[in-house]
């Protein structure tokens, strides 16, 4: 690993075929931008991966350091949709899993959620995800429009630090939109 940055945040952009095609900004690209005005541009890591085939074959590398992986992608009940295909979300832990290597001693480390059906998604990483992850950020409903995903995203990482605590940045963003929105849980 030497010669390598220490991330502290890892963004994963999973688009479909409309945002590709139309050349539409994702949620990286606008929380890259927060990340990289409150001066954390040289410890903020991207990727983007469009389809289930790419998403096998990506050259998925280890960041000990990392402190949130974000990944913002097209939920389904059994996993995440990609163009070309599915993958479970047993598939997807192992990707997670290799991005964030086991933590140790009282580190933490925080996985965002940003998708249709993230709270199933949550279920179902927790088990999965165990040493890896400290806890998890997810949607309350299954349905989520890219307006109120976008619009969150940007609150969380706009003020948002690993040290602060968890239940405050929730409540601020649920109580700008008079209803529960965000969910965290523990890993």
């Amino acid at each position: 690993m030497a010669g390598r940055p220490p991330f502290s945040f890892y963004l994963i952009d999973l688009p479909s075929d409309h945002e590709v095609d139309d050349g539409i900004s994702t949620e990286r690209e606008v929380i890259r931008a927060i990340l990289s005005n409150r001066g954390f541009h040289s410890v903020t890591k991207t990727a983007r991966i469009s389809s289930s085939e790419r998403f096998q074959s990506f050259g998925w590398r280890p960041y000990p350091g990392v402190g949130y992986v974000h990944l913002a992608t097209h939920g389904l009940e059994s996993g995440i949709g990609l163009i070309g295909g599915k993958v479970n979300w047993l598939e997807v832990a192992k990707k997670l899993k290799t991005v964030a290597p086991p933590l140790f001693a009282s580190r933490k480390r925080v996985l965002t959620l940003s998708c249709c059906y993230s709270t199933n998604g949550y279920r179902k990483l927790k088990p999965l995800l165990k040493n890896h992850f400290t806890g998890c950020y997810y949607f309350a409903e299954d349905e989520v429009r890219f307006s109120d995903a976008l619009t969150s995203w940007a609150m969380f990482y706009r003020k948002k630090t690993i040290r602060r605590p968890h239940q405050a940045i929730v409540s601020k963003i649920n109580d700008f939109f008079d209803r529960d929105v965000i969910e965290f849980g523990p890993i």
